[in-house]
């Protein structure tokens, strides 16, 4: 049940996801605008659920499906359950949820990691998940 990936290579990938993330939803919202709109951008809460969801489905997709983030190939590690098996996808929406609020509560629920036996994040322990760095 440890993981063997330290907190600043997971933060590494973080940097790395939250701008590609954030260029992909960027995106979305620039052609929704032209298509249905046509008009130029103003700040809103659809913009932001736009937002959300497009990196909720970037951060899902590539943890059940490939296991890995670009960012977290880039820095060689993975996720699985606690017994190495794919995560599910309701795995990985406790998982985003709970890493929003580890991240959004002054990093605390990554610092948690540096206190934690397993060197497990807050949110990795509560969704029964675990980073392992690629060989």
């Amino acid at each position: 049940m440890k993981s063997n990936v330290s907190l600043l290579r997971r933060l590494g990938a973080i940097t790395y996801d939250v701008f590609l993330a954030f260029s992909l939803a960027f995106f979305i919202v620039g052609i929704l605008l032209i298509i249905f709109f046509e008009k130029q951008a103003q700040v809103n809460g659809w913009m932001f659920l736009v937002y959300l969801l497009t990196s909720y489905f970037y951060f899902a997709w590539s943890w059940v499906k490939g296991r890995q983030t670009l960012g977290m190939k880039a820095w060689k590690f993975h996720i699985v359950q606690n017994n190495n098996k794919n995560i599910t996808h309701q795995q990985a929406l406790i998982r985003f949820v709970l890493s929003i609020v580890s991240f959004s509560t002054l990093g605390l629920g990554f610092v948690y990691q540096l206190f934690n036996k397993d060197n497990l994040a807050l949110h990795d322990r509560l969704s029964n998940t675990k980073l392992i760095k690629d060989l």
